[in-house]
């Protein structure tokens, strides 16, 4: 088998050109997963250019680089999409106010009234309560919000 070619050392720039067809395949694949395994091709063509790695060890270094970027990055990823940034939560209409405060601004008798969000008024539902009592939202229904009373938050 003569005609295969034998590395006796994989160069850098052999990392760089895989980190960046990876990179390409990222583009081209949905999901985040290629970006670590590119990233981890870029690492590794770092360390090479420093110090140089017999192949054998690139390779085993690649396979480790990979998954604890895979792993490192998975969990970046996870925190950032469940974040509670209020920008996160733009396409999530109503349930985004899921937990705030509120304070009751028409009283809510058989079950109906309106509470104040930021700078509008929003239906609610929930036990009666008058005029002037904080209340906490517990879930949304389209437009209206579902309310439940803060002991002795009454006026």
């Amino acid at each position: 088998m003569d005609w295969l070619p034998t590395f006796e050392r994989v160069q850098p720039w052999h990392w760089w050109v895989l980190g960046a067809l990876l990179l390409i395949l990222e583009v081209t694949a949905p999901g985040i997963f290629f970006v670590w395994l590119a990233l981890a091709a870029f690492m590794l063509g770092l360390l090479v250019f420093v110090l140089p790695l017999p192949v054998a060890l690139q390779l085993l270094l690649f396979a480790v680089l990979s998954v604890a970027a895979v792993v490192v990055g998975r969990r970046y990823v996870g925190r950032l999409a469940l974040g509670g940034d209020e920008g996160d939560t733009v396409n999530q209409g109503a349930h985004r106010l899921v937990g705030r405060t509120v304070t009751v601004t028409t009283a809510i008798r058989n079950g109906v009234g309106r509470v104040r969000v930021g700078d509008s008024d929003w239906r609610a539902t929930g036990p009666d309560t008058p005029e002037g009592a904080t209340v906490q939202i517990v879930s949304a229904d389209g437009t209206t919000l579902h309310v439940r009373e803060i002991s002795g938050s009454w006026v």
